[in-house]
């Protein structure tokens, strides 16, 4: 492997799956940590991957052969850090990694409920350089976790009130992070990274109406009839509890803030929520078709 091998883990999800084409258009060679390397190969074959599974650290030490550089993503379901990710880092460190890019959370530097904040400061204390992307809200919720329910129900089916969220666009991201990778000057940075305007659902909703040509509804349902709505749905509870979370903090405000970190580092200007909706109107076209409200 080359001195500059970069792992890569979580390349299923729609932030890692867009560093992997990043990194492919610029034509940087990276490895792909998965659990399952013949699944994996079935759906790209055009990776090259090694066994990797954050719990077994029996993987760990062949995973990181050679490795200089690291894009860390923490899988939803883990949040054992003292038992998981610290034992992880320790092992960066003794591999001779030089960069951790940690895919972190919009405010984890003041929050220390979620994980991501405990990893933050464990890769600080390792003292391996370190990139931290702390992204606001994904688009790409809207056409994954919420999609059901625009595609069937025409709602968005979210408790946010009247926040206003600076939504970015996980392709923008994924650039990001590809950039930071691969360029210099991005060791022991921090980066907030947001879209170019904050708008609430309600004006999400009014885009989806117009571009989607029939109503979308932001109903905001209270916060007590989300939990039992997803948990009706078959949503693990701590999942639920998760959203419910990041879905009061938005409420609060959290994520009404704008940065233009994102035009820095891409050299352009971030995707708006109008380009997001029109490049995705597939995903959300099918479906019942009964009590719709189409316009004319």
């Amino acid at each position: 492997m080359m001195d500059n091998t970069i792992l890569l883990t979580g390349i299923t999800g729609n932030v890692g799956s867009a560093v992997v084409n990043y990194l492919k258009s610029i034509n940087i060679d990276f490895i792909a940590g998965v659990r399952n390397i013949e699944k994996s190969k079935q759906k790209d074959d055009s990776i090259q991957y090694v066994h990797f599974d954050f719990e077994d650290a029996l993987t760990y030490e062949t995973a990181l052969h050679g490795v200089k550089k690291i894009f860390l993503v923490r899988p939803p379901q883990l949040t054992d850090v003292r038992g998981i990710f610290k034992p992880f880092i320790k092992k960066c460190k003794e591999a001779g990694v030089k960069q951790i890019v940690f895919l972190s959370l919009l405010g984890a530097e003041m929050n220390p409920f979620p994980p991501h904040h405990k990893i933050e400061k464990a890769i600080v204390e390792s003292e391996i350089p370190y990139t931290f992307i702390r992204p606001s809200f994904f688009m790409q919720n809207l056409s994954t976790t919420h999609s059901e329910d625009i595609k069937e129900r025409d709602d968005l089916f979210i408790p946010s009130g009247k926040a206003r969220i600076s939504f970015i666009d996980t392709r923008d991201i994924g650039e990001i992070i590809g950039r930071t990778i691969t360029e210099e000057g991005h060791e022991n940075k921090a980066y907030t990274i947001t879209g170019s305007e904050a708008i609430t659902y309600f004006e999400v909703a009014d885009t989806m109406t117009r571009l989607l040509e029939r109503k979308i509804t932001y109903s905001n349902p209270p916060m007590l009839k989300f939990r039992k709505n997803m948990i009706d749905r078959g949503i693990k509870r701590e999942f639920t509890t998760v959203m419910m979370i990041l879905y009061f903090t938005t409420k609060l405000g959290m994520a009404n803030h704008v940065t233009n970190t994102a035009e820095l580092l891409l050299k352009r200007k971030p995707r708006t929520i109008e380009e997001f909706i029109k490049d995705h109107l597939d995903v959300w076209k099918c479906g019942n078709l009964k009590d719709r409200v189409y316009l004319q």
